[in-house]
C-alpha cells in the first residue's frame, strides 16, 4: 500500500514538474520597427542586428498573476491550474486529493474501531489488553497520519504549481534561440542569453 501511495505520489510530482507545453506564444520580440517620425531620430534606437530589434531589456508584465494563481489554488485546490489554463493538472490534483482524503477517512474509521476493541480488552486479568489489538490499532494511526502528510504537500505542490505556472505563462518557446554578443560600453562586452 506504501508503495503505491509512494509511487502516485512521484507520478504526481512528475506531472506537476512539466512546463505548460500548450502555451499560447507570445508576441515576436524580434519585429522590426516601423515608420519613423522626426522625433524618434533625436532619440538614440535600440541596438539592431539584420533588422530586428534587441527587447531584451524592455519591461515585461506578465498576462497571468502569480498571486491570483496561488490565490485560487489556495482557496480551491485545481482552481489555480484551471485560471493558467492547464486544465488537465486539475483532474489530476482533484483525483489525488480525493484519494487521500477518502484513505485519511478509512483510516481513521479503522483506527477508531481498533481503539475501542482495546479499550475493551482491557480487563483486571489483562491490564495490557489484546497486544495484537494494540498494534494494529497504532498501524492505522499511522497510516491516518501518513495521508495527512500527502495531503499537506499535495496542497503545497498545488499551490507551488499554480505560482510557477502563471509564471511561465508567457515564456517564449519559440525556434529563435540565439547568442549575441553585444556592446554596452565601448570597453566592456555583455554576453546575453535570449531564450
Amino acid at each position: 500500500m506504501r508503495h503505491t501511495v509512494a509511487g502516485m505520489l512521484m507520478c504526481l510530482l512528475s506531472c506537476c514538474a512539466m512546463v505548460h507545453a500548450q502555451q499560447e506564444p507570445a508576441a515576436d520580440s524580434t519585429a522590426t520597427p516601423a515608420s519613423q517620425d522626426s522625433t524618434a531620430l533625436t532619440e538614440p534606437l535600440p541596438f539592431t542586428t539584420a533588422g530586428r530589434v534587441d527587447t531584451i531589456s524592455a519591461e515585461f508584465h506578465p498576462s497571468k498573476s502569480p498571486g491570483l494563481a496561488m490565490l485560487f489554488s489556495a482557496v480551491l485546490p485545481g482552481a489555480g491550474q484551471a485560471y493558467n489554463e492547464s486544465y488537465w493538472k486539475v483532474p489530476v490534483v482533484l483525483g489525488f486529493g480525493i484519494y487521500f482524503a477518502s484513505s485519511w477517512l478509512h483510516n481513521n474509521r479503522l483506527y477508531k474501531d481498533y481503539r475501542d476493541q482495546y479499550k475493551a480488552s482491557i480487563t483486571p486479568s489483562i491490564p495490557g489488553g489484546d497486544g495484537r489489538l494494540l498494534n494494529i490499532r497504532e498501524f492505522y494511526r499511522e497510516q491516518r497520519d501518513t495521508f495527512t502528510w500527502y495531503f499537506a504537500i499535495l496542497y503545497f505542490i498545488n499551490i507551488a504549481d499554480a505560482f510557477v505556472d502563471a509564471s511561465l505563462y508567457d515564456f517564449n518557446v519559440g525556434d529563435d534561440l540565439s547568442i549575441r554578443l553585444m556592446p554596452e560600453v565601448p570597453t566592456r562586452l555583455t554576453l546575453r542569453v535570449t531564450f
